[in-house]
């Protein structure tokens, strides 16, 4: 018995695409057949799952810090870094107490609206707090050596 050349040949399993045949054995490779349209993907039909249920619109408060929201933390806080780099600037320079003033008002601003969200709120509001702190001090010193009053 001899058995037929390699080549593709149509699948024993599946007519409508083609096999390869080595000579020996059917082979893993197929591709479809010529002339035959693929059939069109079925379409899936989602489900969703869970419980259905409904909520008035009016009072629906949306969790924006849940899972399905991502990660909306907020760690870094503007205000209470510039109040730090005012302190700052004011107890290294500090001529006419300005940056005194600018630390205080920044300080001030970083306790009342940190803008960062969770514990990074609390971080926030502390490190405005000292920037405050430094700010004041650095200001009555200033104040001091211009109008001599301590």
């Amino acid at each position: 018995m001899t058995l037929p050349a390699a080549g593709w040949f149509p699948d024993p399993q599946d007519t409508a695409r083609l096999r390869w045949w080595d000579g020996r054995v059917w082979g893993d490779g197929t591709r479809p057949a010529p002339g035959v349209i693929a059939a069109p993907a079925t379409p899936v039909v989602a489900v969703p799952s869970g419980p259905a249920f409904s909520v008035m619109a009016d009072t629906l408060v949306a969790d924006e810090r849940t899972w399905a929201y991502g990660d909306r933390t907020q760690r870094f806080c503007v205000f209470a870094f510039l109040s730090v780099l005012a302190a700052v600037l004011s107890f290294v320079l500090n001529p006419w107490g300005v940056t005194s003033a600018a630390g205080v008002l920044l300080g001030i601003i970083a306790l009342v609206h940190p803008g960062a969200t969770e514990r990074w709120r609390v971080v926030g509001q502390s490190i405005g707090a000292s920037a405050l702190v430094l700010a004041v001090a650095t200001g009555a010193v200033a104040l001091n050596a211009h109008l001599h009053l301590f």
